[in-house]
């Protein structure tokens, strides 16, 4: 029977539900070991992969009952003996197996121009073949040389997966394509705790792929980024072309943005892959054929995806599918599938084959809607042997649970529409899968990664709902050995904690970054454990700076990082009147993170270093017997900012200069010399009084003071010691009957000191 004639009888055929995909009428029970459901596999030792295998039962190969009544020119799934396989076969291996075998069949039966093989399987050893029944019949093709079983490529009707009508949710309806309100992840996200995984594990699907096989994408939605297409219809499109909105819907949940407002993907960085193999369409009704779904997950598995997402199905059991989909997760791509939408007690293939991770649905409260299949299988008695070995005596549909009601995500056209099935909660498992794989540094096989999803799904009931509904953040942490470093990043001269600081931890390439908050502390969760990490803090103003932390498998380090400055205050202190070096001197800078003292340098010199650059400051300066003084200074990046103080004395000398007879000496020069030498001559002279004030470090000093002028020649006094904030007056005058030299000294008042408040700055 020709594709289109099966397409023909598919409009006249009852539905249950709308479909998503129908493939072809599986193997009947008592199919020969080692062919469908049996993995193929090189062989050790054997140049021929296909010797040792008996021929006599040739004679007892199955032939679908759909081929029954075929007539004329009929294209059929011929499926080829294979060796058994040993495990850990790369794609290429299976497809030296494969061709060997179809080198066999092309030597054979093929070799009658009745047959043409139209293509050739290499995931599931088997070809596609046109056979003229005329010429030839299919028994006689079924006893040819390495034939194992003879199948129908034809649409069947049954038991879809496809959109379920939710008449009083309108689940069809289109939705403004417009952003929402919530600005934000939607709630099926929230459902899954997806927000958490992404913050706790920094990862938003980033270096993973998901292969999506359905009915084509549209490649234009702004929240779709469509990075591998392939078109397996009989038309093959180029580009991206959705042949209806299902795949595109299907697409969107698994790696969906956020132009909308709301969040819709689950894994919205991993690569998306959409093969197109639901192409045969019957008004808004698309299935697909076995060959095209064969070909599909040969794909995805040369192109190493992650994970493969088949949101179709076919009502029953069939093993069509079976070897294919056992090889892709032995090579290293996991199948999730959805379970159906019959109800309970019932599934659909492929979710029903234990080689999937079959996925039902829930609602926003967790519940199993009515739609969503679920059912218990007898190994032996469902499929018999076709039924791996290691497969258990019986087992649960489905796996896991997802939400699957109200799912709106991407539409063709750009828009957005909402739908319910099990078709909505399948790729939303597999961006899951895509998240627990991204953030595990060790590739995980397709046990592993189902083990990691179900041993932390919650609130499974092993009938309706599996192993329970999804918890990413868990499945992540049970996939990988995880650790956590904490701890702060703080000032090197304050201690003041530093936000909004850069802090990175990194090992072997694999780097991941936060802010501190408030407090300066900083938390990396989900790290790889038993790796020496490289903890580096960078902050505007500030060296960079860094420390090594090993934690521990479900374990944590503590890291505290301290960072200084970039930049530097020189500052040198003189005394005004003196015009010398100040020392014993105090600085510093008070900025936002406190106040950073400087050290002597040099006589009169000294630095502040670890400064934050990019800030102002109040540079404050002191020293004993002066005035403190202070004022704003900017300090930019790294640089060294030289600042000079040139500091007044705290002390007030008050010179009266008289002649001998006690009169005033009105515009007398006066000269300060200090005990180490140094002078000063004020500027100003003495008033009409005969007085002068001149302001000296209060620092327990005495002084000589000189004074002369026309009334008076050169006469000299001494004071006592002049201590911190204090006035003293000295009197300087000649002796009665002096006669033009040194007058002797005379002071006026001696030892009185008159205490004197000085306004001075707080001293840090």
């Amino acid at each position: 029977m020709s594709p289109g004639s099966g397409a023909d009888r598919l409009a006249t055929r009852p539905r249950v539900v709308l479909l998503a995909l129908v493939l072809v009428v599986g193997l009947v029970p008592g199919a020969a070991v080692g062919s469908i459901g049996v993995p193929a596999g090189p062989m050790a030792g054997i140049d021929d992969p296909t010797a040792g295998v008996d021929d006599a039962t040739a004679a007892e190969t199955p032939i679908d009952p759909a081929l029954e009544d075929a007539e004329g020119e009929v294209t059929v799934l011929v499926h080829l003996e294979s060796p058994p396989a040993e495990g850990g076969e790369e794609p290429a291996d299976r497809r030296t197996q494969a061709e060997a075998s179809h080198d066999r069949f092309d030597r054979g039966a093929a070799s009658d121009d009745a047959v043409t093989v139209e293509r050739e399987f290499w995931l599931t050893t088997a070809v596609l073949a046109t056979v003229d029944t005329d010429r030839m019949d299919l028994e006689t093709l079924a006893q040819a040389d390495g034939v194992s079983a003879v199948s129908a490529d034809e649409a069947v009707s049954g038991s879809s997966d496809r959109v379920v009508d939710d008449a009083d949710a309108d689940a069809d309806a289109d939705v403004d394509g417009e952003a929402s309100e919530s600005d934000g992840p939607s709630a099926g996200l929230e459902q899954l705790n997806v927000p958490e995984a992404w913050d706790t594990y920094r990862t938003e699907g980033e270096g993973t792929s998901v292969a999506v096989l359905d009915s084509g994408v549209d490649g234009d939605p702004p929240d779709l980024d469509v990075a591998e297409w392939r078109d397996f219809g009989d038309d093959p499109s180029d580009e991206p072309i959705a042949y209806d909105d299902h795949g595109t819907h299907v697409s969107g949940v698994v790696a969906g943005g956020n132009e909308s407002g709301t969040q819709i993907g689950v894994a919205p960085e991993a690569d998306l892959y959409h093969g197109a193999v639901m192409t045969h369409c019957e008004g808004e009704d698309c299935v697909g054929y076995q060959r095209d779904i064969i070909a599909g997950l040969e794909w995805a598995v040369e192109a190493d995806a992650d994970v493969i997402v088949l949101s179709l199905g076919i009502e029953g059991y069939n093993p069509g599918l079976l070897e294919a989909i056992e090889n892709a997760n032995e090579a290293g791509t996991p199948v999730v599938s959805s379970a159906g939408n019959q109800g309970a007690g019932t599934s659909t293939s492929p979710g029903n084959l234990h080689a999937t991770t079959s996925v039902g649905a829930v609602d926003e409260t967790d519940t199993v809607p009515e739609f969503s299949s679920s059912e218990r299988i007898e190994t032996a008695e469902t499929w018999g042997s076709d039924a791996p070995e290691h497969w258990p005596g019986s087992y649960e549909v489905p796996t896991l649970v997802a939400p699957g009601v109200d799912v709106t995500s991407t539409a063709p056209g750009g828009g957005y529409t909402t739908k319910s099935g099990t078709s909505m909660a399948a790729p939303a498992a597999g961006g899951a899968a895509a998240l627990v794989q991204s953030a595990t540094a060790t590739t995980l096989d397709a046990t592993e990664l189902e083990t990691a999803l179900t041993e932390t799904a919650v609130g499974g009931d092993g009938q309706h709902n599996g192993h329970g509904v999804i918890d990413v953040p868990a499945a992540i942490e049970r996939a990988g050995s995880y650790s956590t470093i904490e701890g702060t990043a703080t000032d090197t001269v304050t201690d003041a904690p530093l936000e909004e600081t850069t802090v990175t931890a990194a090992a072997d390439g694999d780097r991941h970054e936060t802010t501190t908050d408030s407090e300066g502390a900083f938390e990396f969760e989900g790290l790889e454990a038993d790796r020496e990490y490289e903890v580096v803090a960078e902050g505007s103003g500030y060296e960079p700076t860094s420390e090594t932390a090993t934690p521990p498998a479900d374990g944590s380090a503590t890291v505290d990082l301290s960072l200084a400055g970039s930049g530097t205050i020189d500052v040198d202190l003189a005394d005004e009147q003196f015009e010398t070096p100040v020392d014993g001197g105090t600085v510093a800078a008070t900025g936002p993170t406190g106040s950073y003292p400087g050290e002597r340098t040099d006589d009169g010199s000294y630095r502040i270093d670890a400064v934050p650059g990019d800030e102002e400051y109040a540079l404050e300066v002191d020293a004993p017997g002066r005035l403190a003084d202070e004022r704003t200074v900017a300090v930019d990046g790294s640089e060294t900012r030289p600042e000079s103080f040139d500091m007044r004395g705290d002390s007030t000398l008050e010179v009266a200069v008289e002649t001998g007879d006690g009169d005033p000496v009105e515009n007398a020069s006066v000269v300060v010399e200090v005990e180490s030498g140094e002078t000063l001559e004020p500027d100003e002279r003495t008033a009409a009084d005969g007085t002068l004030e001149v302001a000296v470090p209060g620092t327990g000093q005495e002084y000589t003071v000189t004074a002369s002028g026309s009334a008076l020649e050169s006469t000299t006094a001494e004071t006592g010691a002049i201590d911190e904030g204090t006035t003293e007056t000295v009197v300087v005058a000649p002796t009665e009957g002096s006669s033009g030299g040194p007058a002797p000294i005379v002071l006026a008042a001696a030892g009185v000191v008159v205490a004197v408040g000085v306004a001075r700055l707080a001293r840090s």
